[in-house]
């Protein structure tokens, strides 16, 4: 799952408001989106931006290469 702003993430529990991450992975974009995800207790697995990662496209990029490598 990949938000772009603290509302998708207020959408995701309205929409689903047992919703239990397991495996699920969440790319997120900015930092007051992570804070949104991570004050639900959820886990950021991509985060965007960053200087080496300044798209969402270039993070997903980057973290698709590292775990297929595994």
């Amino acid at each position: 799952m990949v938000f772009f702003s603290p509302s998708g993430i207020d959408s995701l529990f309205h929409n689903f408001p047992d919703f239990k991450q397991n495996d699920t992975r969440i790319a997120v974009f900015g930092n007051s989106t992570i804070k949104a995800v991570e004050a639900k207790g959820l886990r950021v697995d991509i985060s965007a931006p960053t200087p080496e990662t300044p798209s969402m496209t270039m993070a997903l990029k980057k973290y698709i290469d590292s775990v297929n490598k595994k």
